[in-house]
């Protein structure tokens, strides 16, 4: 039984819930990014080709931690999609360097709205419930809460 009055035990029952959620959320999503046809890893590389400037195959193989001919095949599979294309750097012929497509950018964006829909059980909580667990995930994520949501939550 967790002791509501013990702030350390109650912190720590609320993590294991938040990372139960999030696990469920994750799992729920796999089979959406399956059904587009891609597989975590292709996924995960996207989501990084958009943050990161254009640059060779091994910027990719450093962010992960990964082989350079792992992220071959897996690049090779994205450029088979077209989400991806290999262009010449323009300082030295031999580099070939990542560039998202358009078609790479709209997977993404798909990828970005299967995860960012809440679940439904979020979707139907009371909105006090929402501008708390915001705060809460402001401050565990460190972004900044949206200027309108800030003033319509008060500080507990």
């Amino acid at each position: 039984m967790i002791d509501l009055d013990d702030r350390d035990e109650l912190a720590r029952h609320a993590w294991r819930l938040l990372m139960r959620a999030a696990q469920r959320h994750l799992e729920t999503t796999s089979h959406e990014v399956e059904r587009l046809g891609l597989s975590k890893v292709m996924a995960a590389f996207l989501d990084a080709l958009t943050t990161m400037p254009t640059g060779p195959t091994n910027q990719l193989a450093t962010r992960f931690g990964v082989n350079p001919a792992w992220v071959t095949d897996i690049v090779d599979r994205l450029e088979a999609r077209g989400d991806v294309v290999r262009c010449i750097s323009p300082d030295d012929r031999r580099v070939k360097l990542l560039e998202l497509t358009e078609a790479g950018r709209s997977t993404y964006e798909q990828l970005e709205a299967l995860f960012a829909t809440p679940p439904s059980e979020l979707l139907d909580a009371p909105i006090e419930e929402l501008r708390a667990f915001a705060r809460i995930a402001e401050r565990l994520g460190g972004v900044p809460l949206p200027s309108a949501l800030e003033a319509a939550s008060p500080r507990d």
